[in-house]
């Protein structure tokens, strides 16, 4: 009897560069480095898009996806990221992919796939110009119509060692407008793979009942976040942003250079804490933690930060520790000038972290204050452990929240439970274990998350007992009042962790909904367009509630952008296609909101044009929110 393999329906997606064999021979070295760049880029794409990486042998890639179109998208994200890369490069130094896709039945197992769809593939990529993408008859007929591309039919190829004739197109890329690739942060990533996230906003009295039959609701419909509205009291509050005059700073990934080569949890969590102090600078723009981790592992020049994160100093350096010692090197750099301002190694037994922590925050501040007449010394410091475990309990607590999967989640529980066993005084211990509550509420991971937010609350209230000055503990509590609808106390909490910390990300993403909510249309997109500027690529929500505004204040374009950028990362998003149809109607682009709306309609079959928006307050705003969708066909 034949053995029955085990098989599936894929699109596969095979990558080589044109002229490898003579880039190798011109110089091996700068090939092999140009080569590592580019993967540490290309690969986390094709993951971002669903792909699964089956071989990167040489120069080649070989990869396979669930979806065509999400191949597709991915393979011109890919040649558009690598043309602007090329650009900036010398000749000699220019690599061009070609890239091959098909769709065919493979066969598998743990870990290869196999299969005549497979060589097609390769074969496919083989014709394809450097620089460009061809396809097969089968994906050009499954990406019609879904994606805004032109293809140019090349009739019926004859492949090496495939038996028949195969027809092919070569995708036009020519002026295709393709957001930028710069990886999303993989720890807050919105595209998790489980259950679609969903936020609520509800009045105390009704917490319990609503939340659990809103996790039914969600689980068994695919689910649509919808807003209600539950008014806050008292007059509107205006808070005005200033993003200008600041001097602009990037803190970049600490290298670990543990000789075990052990997690580097450690240099992640010193960066961040070195980020959240130089914040506490009332002159200083600290870029944020997902703004800056992209570069980790990377060795990005001056002129590219400069470029890229539009600032004009950056920090990096190491982390070297063992039982005994920690070695930290730290540099300062004007990126603008690409001059070392100064550099510095500090030298500490463990139990000093925290003073060494301090001096170092100390001298880049000095650096800076030669140059920034307005510098204010910080008002205060956070208060630090009793116990260096606890210090490190909760550095390793921070990278696996940073995931934010389920297994993750629990994992960082069992930590911070840990750190407030061993130190009760130490309150990142409970701002951690507080977050974690919060995404097992809002991730869907609990089932009860009317009681996981409750702790939540509970837990920020006992961090800011023990520290009123820590601006994460504020943050955490401003967001958790937010989702139950407390807008008032929810601004109170946030403008204090601003007032602490005015880099903080967190209390930025969460102080755009509270304005929005209230009317401060204006408001909210200063502080939207603070956020973008510390933490460039937005979460789903982040997005979502800035082009609300837009829309709002007529900048439909700005919406539009704001919008598919997003989409980009996660397409599956319900709130954001609905808020990309009015933003479409808005801007009078009929076909492309009636297409879009079209899409909502087919994946969200329960969405409500009367609740969409209900969460607005002004009255005048929220009709025009409705007005918008059904104009769009909604």
């Amino acid at each position: 009897m034949t053995e029955r393999h085990q098989r599936r329906l894929a699109a596969i997606f095979a990558a080589d560069i044109a002229g490898y064999s003579s880039l190798m021979g011109a110089d091996e070295a700068r090939t092999m480095t140009q080569l590592k760049a580019n993967q540490a880029i290309i690969l986390p794409m094709i993951a971002r898009y669903g792909g699964r990486v089956i071989d990167t042998a040489g120069d080649g890639i070989l990869a396979e996806f669930v979806s065509v179109v999400n191949a597709v998208e991915c393979a011109i994200l890919i040649q558009e990221t690598m043309s602007r890369r090329n650009a900036e490069l010398e000749e000699q130094e220019r690599m061009r992919y070609r890239i091959g896709i098909n769709l065919g039945d493979v066969m598998y197992d743990e870990t290869r796939i196999y299969g005549d769809g497979i060589n097609i593939a390769a074969r496919l990529e083989s014709i394809a110009e450097p620089g460009g993408i061809c396809i097969s008859d089968k994906v050009y007929q499954e990406i019609h119509g879904k994606i805004a591309v032109r293809c140019k039919d090349l009739g019926p190829q004859s492949l090496k060692n495939i038996s028949r004739p195969v027809r092919a197109h070569r995708i036009d890329l020519a002026g295709l407008a393709v957001p930028s690739a710069k990886q999303e942060s993989s720890d807050l990533s919105w595209v998790t793979g489980s259950a679609p996230r969903f936020v609520t906003w509800l009045p105390r009295h009704n917490r319990t009942s609503v939340l659990g039959a809103l996790v039914v609701v969600l689980m068994i419909a695919g689910s649509v976040v919808t807003w209600r509205m539950f008014p806050g009291k008292g007059d509107p509050l205006r808070f005005n942003l200033a993003g200008t005059g600041r001097t602009t700073i990037a803190v970049l990934p600490l290298r670990s250079l543990d000789p075990d080569g052990g997690p580097d949890y450690f240099a992640d969590g010193l960066t961040e804490d070195i980020i959240s102090a130089l914040g506490r600078f009332r002159d200083l723009a600290v870029m944020s933690r997902n703004a800056v981790f992209i570069y980790k592992g990377k060795n990005p020049s001056p002129e590219e930060i400069a470029r890229e994160l539009k600032v004009r100093y950056a920090v990096d350096g190491s982390v070297r520790r063992s039982l005994t010692s920690i070695r930290v090197s730290v540099s300062l750099t004007d990126v603008t000038r690409r001059t070392v301002l100064w550099s510095k190694k500090y030298d500490a037994e463990p139990k000093d972290i925290f003073s060494l922590q301090d001096q170092i925050t100390r001298r880049i501040s000095g650096a800076l204050a030669a140059r920034v007449t307005s510098l204010e010394t910080a008002s205060a410091k956070a208060k630090v452990p009793t116990n260096l475990e606890a210090y490190d309990l909760v550095l390793r607590g921070r990278e696996l929240l940073h995931r934010l999967t389920r297994a993750s989640n629990a994992e960082a529980r069992l930590i911070f439970d840990r750190v407030v066993e061993i130190d009760p005084t130490y309150a990142p211990g409970y701002i951690g274990l507080g977050r974690v509550n919060r995404y097992a509420a809002i991730q869907g991971w609990t089932g009860d998350p009317s009681g996981a937010l409750e702790r939540a609350e509970n837990l920020a209230r006992k961090a800011i007992a023990l520290d009123d000055l820590n601006p994460g503990a504020h943050a955490l509590l401003g967001q958790v009042l937010l989702q139950f609808g407390d807008t008032d106390r929810a601004y109170d909490e946030l403008r204090r962790s601003i007032d602490l910390n005015n880099s903080d990300t967190e209390a930025l993403g969460g102080l755009v909904p509270v304005l929005l909510w209230r009317g401060n249309t204006k408001e909210a997109i200063a502080a939207g367009e603070l956020l973008m500027d510390f933490q460039p690529e937005l979460s789903a929500p982040d997005s979502f509630h800035i082009a609300t505004a837009y829309v709002l204040a007529e900048r439909n374009q700005d919406a539009i952008r704001t919008l598919q950028r997003s989409l980009d990362r996660n397409r599956e998003e319900p709130n954001t296609n609905i808020m990309l149809a009015a933003a479409y109607a808005a801007a009078n682009r009929l076909p492309e909101a009636e297409r879009q709306a079209k899409f909502v309609r087919q994946k969200f079959p329960l969405f409500s044009r009367e609740e969409f928006g209900s969460q607005l307050k002004d009255l005048v705003q929220k009709e025009k929110i409705r007005e918008l969708l059904q104009k769009a066909g909604l």
